[in-house]
């Protein structure tokens, strides 16, 4: 293991087996259809936001690469991979989805335009480096991130998350502080008419302080091989996690 990301201390908050599982044992684990169209869309996004070509132009070439790269590792169920594509279809040819994105300037600097940025945390007391990409920092200079969701977000939703803390951070050390450590998530809904939100919120140096120490203790953590089962998570259940099977003793039902 070469540095911990937000994605893998996050992991390790909601179920540390699951976390041996996958970056100790390194257990192979399936692809879903969920996180491929989250990817395809993510990279729809910011090819568009860069050749400023209409998203529903871009999705096919984005989705067959995609799919090329992960086709061996997904696990479709009882969907079809035409069933996934038209609906990233339907999202990307949604006006508002258009219009979020021909309304966002990314920020260019002296490296180029500021998108899928790696930004890297260092941690006192934690020998690997934290790593994050960041998705877009606008010309307003505020860093934000996309997300597919489900099911609509609220302010809580996003102030909750720690991977702004991250990146937040990242940028403090880098030094390029963002005024008010404003940050953004720009969220659409999968739903049948999808939905835009864009989402901005503040936060203070004191949680910046509080994320070195939750950061320094999943470190602890690992370093002292404390990998308990967490049954209780929202991922412990064999819908969400590849490693149910060996990890309950059983099989479904």
């Amino acid at each position: 293991m070469q540095h911990l990301s937000y994605s893998s201390i996050n992991l390790y908050l909601t179920c540390p087996e699951h976390w041996r599982r996958k970056y100790l044992l390194q257990q192979p684990q399936p692809s879903t259809p969920a996180l491929v169209i989250g990817s395809a869309v993510h990279g729809t996004i910011e090819e568009s936001l860069v050749s400023r070509q209409p998203l529903a132009q871009l999705w096919p070439g984005v989705w067959a690469t995609k799919l090329e790269r992960d086709a061996a590792s997904i696990e479709w169920g009882a969907d079809t991979p035409e069933q996934h594509f038209n609906d990233g279809l339907r999202l990307m040819s949604d006006p508002a989805v258009q219009q979020l994105v021909d309304g966002l300037t990314p920020l260019v600097d002296e490296a180029g335009v500021f998108i899928e940025r790696k930004v890297e945390l260092r941690v006192p007391g934690v020998p690997l480096p934290v790593i994050g990409y960041i998705d877009l920092m606008t010309a307003d200079g505020v860093p934000g991130d996309f997300k597919t969701s489900r099911n609509r977000w609220t302010q809580g939703d996003a102030e909750g998350e720690i991977q702004p803390l991250v990146y937040l951070a990242a940028l403090h050390q880098a030094g390029r502080p963002v005024a008010g450590n404003r940050f953004r998530h720009y969220v659409i809904t999968k739903t049948k008419k999808p939905e835009v939100q864009v989402i901005e919120h503040r936060h203070t140096m004191m949680e910046i302080f509080w994320l070195f120490e939750l950061i320094r203790r999943v470190w602890r953590g690992i370093e002292a091989e404390v990998f308990p089962v967490n049954p209780n998570a929202w991922l412990c259940s064999s819908r969400y996690c590849a490693y149910w099977t060996q990890c309950r003793g059983r099989k479904d039902k």
